[in-house]
């Protein structure tokens, strides 16, 4: 991947950073989790083809950011185990306070 910008349609999910400035590749993680947990039918079509599936599983397993939900829902479709999920964790639904 090069210095690419992402497309303009995924704005509105990056209200809260300067969007001009998020570049692929550098934020690979952050933008998997954002569409991951916020995106459309088309910012998952676009998620998909960008990153591909090896990311998008490595970024459920590995991730603090998704929500418990978001997680299942892709553990499923992705086929990854339950227990290879960090939000999964005992040790990290303390911490953050999910119980």
């Amino acid at each position: 991947m090069n210095e690419e910008r992402l497309p303009e349609f995924l704005r509105p999910l990056f209200w809260d950073v300067d969007f001009d400035q998020l570049r692929i590749p550098g934020h690979e993680r952050y933008i998997i989790e954002r569409i991951l947990e916020l995106g459309d039918d088309a910012a998952v079509r676009w998620m998909w083809r960008t990153f591909g599936p090896e990311a998008i599983a490595e970024t459920v397993r590995r991730s603090r950011a998704i929500s418990p939900n978001t997680a299942n829902l892709w553990a499923c479709f992705l086929g990854i185990p339950r227990r290879r999920i960090r939000c999964f964790s005992r040790r990290f639904r303390i911490t953050s306070g999910i119980f």
